[in-house]
């Protein structure tokens, strides 16, 4: 009932943690220089040439079985790309599978559960995430994304498990079926811009239905570079967003870890902790696309994709984080105003005991008072008055300096 024809493309949001990623040789004509060749042809080019792209490979992966929980699975190619920005180190990796009548729904519920599979040497149930830290540095830092591309069309019965990315008629449900008001059906808009094909989205899985495509001209089916060509009018766009959102989980995560540490913070670690989001500025560039019929899908797509509930979040983390900070700052405030004025008591004491000595000694003892030591005493209690009232300054003026920097 799930059986599909076409190409199906997994995006997985990583962050490179300082190793060079050494890329597979490429062919001209692959995934990876027409993806490139694409971003040349629709992206600014004060963004686009600060990728880096290569293949990490093809990879046996775990595609289909009796259930979800199958361990002996049979097994689809795919071939892994990536593309990582240099500035940045965020990188998205593509998996481009051709389906040619395999069921589809168990890849997709693997890549929501997280449990991607591949064969690895003896290993045949490796976890595909736990492959890329251990052996390229690559650290997944969000939830990965399917795009599926067909010429033929899907049945009703099938989409709400395809949009909601859950096997159909999966065994841990009792083989319950999803209702077509999943999702408030927001899934059943076409938001193509070009009448070429039809482009369906959730939140999870993105829909690309193209009639010229799969049905039997070899020159436009399975993993053709034709076909390919055909889709990357929507999975660069797709490639885009990821990189927009990865930032932002990025930065959410070490906010989010920096809260539940309760590690005590500076205002230089605010600055340090936004450094991520500041350094990603380029994925959110207003103008990033030079088309706007592209821009006017990337809307759509950043609206289903439900982004922007991302970037709720990381404002709200990164302002408790900052209200935890002033707190911080301000009881620091009292406790060095306090500090400075029990100095400033100690000083003066020492400073008015010998004064007061003087005179009272002169008035017990009806002696003349000694002027040069009172001129003395007052001096000194002058120098210590100016040096109390120029360090509260330097503290005040520190304490308004941190406030314009935070503003």
């Amino acid at each position: 009932m799930d059986q599909f024809f076409g190409r199906a493309y997994v995006f997985i949001p990583c962050y490179l943690d300082g190793r060079a990623l050494k890329a597979v040789e490429t062919e001209q004509g692959s995934y990876v220089s027409e993806m490139a060749d694409r971003f040349s042809e629709e992206v600014s080019n004060r963004s686009w040439n600060q990728f880096e792209r290569g293949t990490l490979g093809r990879f046996s992966f775990n595609f289909y079985g009796e259930s979800e929980k199958d361990t002996n699975c049979e097994q689809l190619p795919g071939d892994v790309y990536f593309t990582l920005n240099q500035r940045t180190q965020l990188c998205i990796l593509t998996i481009v599978f051709g389906v040619n009548g395999e069921p589809i729904t168990q890849l997709l519920d693997r890549v929501s559960r997280e449990g991607i599979e591949i064969a690895n040497g003896d290993e045949r149930n490796a976890s595909f995430y736990e492959y890329l830290k251990a052996n390229h540095g690559l650290q997944v830092s969000g939830k990965a994304r399917v795009c599926l591309s067909t010429g033929q069309k899907l049945s009703d019965i099938l989409k709400p498990s395809v949009f909601a990315n859950e096997m159909f008629e999966s065994d841990v449900m009792e083989s319950a079926g999803l209702l077509p008001t999943f999702g408030q059906g927001c899934w059943q808009e076409n938001i193509a811009v070009y009448n070429s094909s039809e482009i369906y989205a959730s939140k999870t899985t993105v829909l690309r239905y193209d009639s010229n495509l799969d049905n039997g001209d070899p020159e436009l089916s399975g993993m053709s570079v034709n076909a390919i060509r055909r889709d990357l009018m929507l999975t660069f766009i797709i490639e885009l967003l990821m990189f927009r959102e990865a930032s932002i989980k990025r930065a959410n995560l070490r906010v989010t870890h920096s809260i539940q540490t309760d590690e005590k913070l500076e205002l230089d670690d605010i600055n340090d902790l936004m450094g991520d989001f500041k350094a990603a500025i380029l994925f959110w560039d207003l103008d990033i696309f030079l088309y706007p019929s592209a821009q006017q899908l990337a809307d759509s797509l950043f609206e289903k994709f439900d982004i922007d509930r991302s970037l709720e979040t990381y404002r709200k983390n990164q302002s408790f984080l900052e209200q935890r900070v002033n707190l911080s700052n301000a009881a620091q405030a009292e406790k060095e105003t306090r500090t400075i004025n029990y100095i400033a008591i100690i000083v003066f004491f020492f400073e008015a005991v010998p004064l007061l000595f003087v005179l009272a000694e002169s008035l017990i003892q009806k002696k003349p008072l000694n002027m040069l030591a009172i001129y003395s005493g007052i001096a000194a209690i002058s120098v210590s008055f100016v040096l109390f009232v120029a360090i509260l300054g330097i503290v005040r003026m520190r304490r308004l300096t941190k406030k314009a920097v935070r503003s």
